[in-house]
């Protein structure tokens, strides 16, 4: 087992999901959040696909099966070794995608809740952020020619999203070549954001914009982000999907005394209980 998993809580996660098709003839995006039967961890994950009008949408649908699979019968890997298991993931939706479809293809990031460890893959330009105290610790880095323009400070990463060549990317899943994912490992702790989104919603929503409206709740906040990312995109507008996920207080509540237990229910002892 991970030793940095052993003896700290598993945070409670608040959780807001939604996806809009935006102006585009059919929604190509797809999500999962899966709960691990005995195993205390969440394994969420979201595919964007590509390679024209049904090969995309199944592509991306691939992903998430595969991922579904997994959290119905997971291996000791994931719980032993969850960068390889992931790693391992990775490579069965790229084979699975090429068994059903030579012109398929799918972004995908993943994100595996161990405890109070985060472990994440990706593959193309579908990010994760993760948030604290209103600040961006991390997100992953996009396999896109703008992203490379951005590493060699050709551009802003403010200008990633309006950039003609946002769309160009060089890496995905299916295809001959095999997938070079990027993965990484997070520490979180209760107040923390995580936000998986597809393009159409990191193009159109800022990161403020996620930090802020996820503090109100998570589940409003997500269908709010969605819509506002597909009204800013205008009739062109690209398939938007956005996953929250805010990590809550663990910590048990005070334990009552007998006493206050049996006389829980006077106003004088809540009274006395909140002073």
């Amino acid at each position: 087992m991970n030793s940095n998993t052993v003896g700290r809580p598993a945070p409670a996660w608040e959780r807001g999901t939604a996806s809009e098709v935006g102006g585009r003839r059919e929604q190509q995006d797809r999500w999962g959040m899966f709960e691990l039967p005995q195993q205390d961890g969440l394994l969420a994950l979201l595919a964007d696909g590509m390679g024209g009008h049904l090969d995309g949408a199944m592509g991306a649908q691939i992903v998430v099966e595969e991922a579904r699979k997994l959290a119905h019968n997971p291996t000791t890997l994931l719980r032993t070794d969850p960068l390889a298991a992931l790693n391992q993931l990775c490579w069965d939706m790229h084979a699975a995608i090429n068994r059903q479809s030579e012109n398929a293809r799918s972004t995908v990031v993943v994100l595996w809740l161990q405890g109070d460890q985060g472990y994440w893959l990706n593959v193309g330009d579908s990010r994760l952020y993760h948030f604290r105290d209103g600040r961006r610790l991390m997100r992953t880095r996009d396999h896109s020619a703008v992203q490379l323009l951005m590493d060699m400070g050709e551009i802003d990463e403010s200008e990633m999203a309006t950039h003609p060549a946002q769309n160009r990317l060089y890496r995905s899943l299916g295809g001959e070549e095999r997938p070079q994912p990027d993965v990484g490992q997070i520490t979180i702790q209760s107040g923390d954001l995580l936000a998986l989104c597809s393009d159409g919603v990191w193009e159109h929503v800022s990161e403020e914009e996620l930090w802020e409206s996820a503090q109100t709740g998570a589940a409003a906040a997500a269908p709010l982000l969605a819509a506002r990312a597909t009204q800013r995109g205008g009739a062109s507008a690209d398939n938007a999907t956005l996953l929250l996920l805010r990590a809550t207080d663990t910590l048990p509540r005070r334990r009552r005394s007998w006493w206050q237990r049996l006389l829980g229910d006077t106003g004088d002892l809540q009274r006395s209980e909140r002073s």
